[in-house]
């Protein structure tokens, strides 16, 4: 049975589920697609599991997977990874099981005392997501921190709540707490 599992952590879910294949994309497009499909009609004697993971579904390579999804070869099982149900169209979703798949995230160990610009910087490259986001902001707001401090901190959780860019916030406040200093 062909499924999709959300994912916060694509890494772990991938060691995790057992593929033959893997199609790991930072944005799956229709040349994907066909790679895909050339691979799904290799004939084969045993389950053959492929997995598709994306950070983005381009619309184009989507509705050229559809066909695939409903019609899969004989053996083949599918596999999408997603970070949200939202990034695929719904007559994909139709077609998968969904399947939710949560990590723990590492907490980042963030010293308020000593924020580099260095420390920001491998910060903001890490491909942290709105949710470890928020979370590295909620174990900053239980540090000994003045009221500044706090104010944007919480100033910050609120921006991230209201969908404004996650890895802007986070900058934002990590520079605004290096000036404090």
């Amino acid at each position: 049975m062909n499924k999709l599992i959300i994912t916060n952590d694509f890494q772990k879910a991938i060691e995790e589920i057992p593929h033959n294949e893997l199609f790991l994309r930072d944005e799956l497009k229709m040349e994907d697609v066909q790679d895909i499909k050339r691979t799904a009609y290799i004939a084969e004697k045993n389950k053959k599991i492929i997995l598709i993971a994306a950070k983005k579904y381009n619309i184009y390579a989507q509705n050229a997977l559809l066909k695939i999804l409903e019609e899969s070869p004989k053996n083949i099982e599918f596999i999408v990874l997603a970070s949200s149900k939202h990034l695929l169209l719904d007559t994909i979703l139709s077609r998968l099981a969904l399947e939710k798949r949560t990590y723990e995230s590492q907490k980042a160990d963030i010293k308020i005392d000593n924020i580099t610009n260095e420390k920001i910087l491998e910060l903001l490259q890490k491909d942290l997501e709105k949710e470890e986001i928020l979370a590295i902001l909620k174990e900053l707001l239980k540090k000994d921190l003045n009221e500044e401090q706090l104010k944007i901190l919480n100033d910050a959780v609120m921006m991230i709540e209201l969908n404004i860019d996650p890895k802007a916030v986070l900058s934002l406040i990590m520079l605004s707490l290096k000036v404090k200093q």
